[in-house]
């Protein structure tokens, strides 16, 4: 990167603007993964890389909203992204401090929903 500047976007920015491309809000997102029957908690364990007993006790007891939200941005932002970009920039958090691979790091899990607890 040689002292060069590269823009990044936050993650919340970037969540809001491709929720508006789109034409939908938070509450029919999660209408959505309501009537398709998508179990958010053993869907977001599925993405996290090495879950143990105390990983599942975490999830577990976060709320629903937060988990589901969590795991659309994930997926949206940083699984099937392999560039971290958004539009040009790069995500802030950055791919490499959230994902393990096509894993989510667990702490990079929590830094996400730390994030994301405030859209809700």
């Amino acid at each position: 990167m040689n002292g060069e500047k590269y823009l990044t976007i936050p993650i919340e920015t970037a969540l809001h603007d491709l929720l508006r491309e789109y034409g939908i809000e938070l509450n029919d997102l999660f209408a959505a993964m309501i009537d398709e029957g998508i179990d958010v908690y053993r869907e977001l364990l599925n993405r996290i890389d090495h879950v143990t007993n105390d990983i599942v006790q975490v999830i577990r007891n976060t709320p629903w909203k937060l988990v589901a939200l969590t795991l659309f941005v994930l997926q949206a932002f940083y699984i099937t992204n392999l560039s971290g970009l958004y539009k040009g920039y790069f995500l802030d958090p950055p791919r490499e401090d959230i994902m393990n691979g096509l894993k989510a790091r667990f702490t990079g899990v929590l830094v996400l929903m730390h994030r994301l607890k405030f859209l809700i």
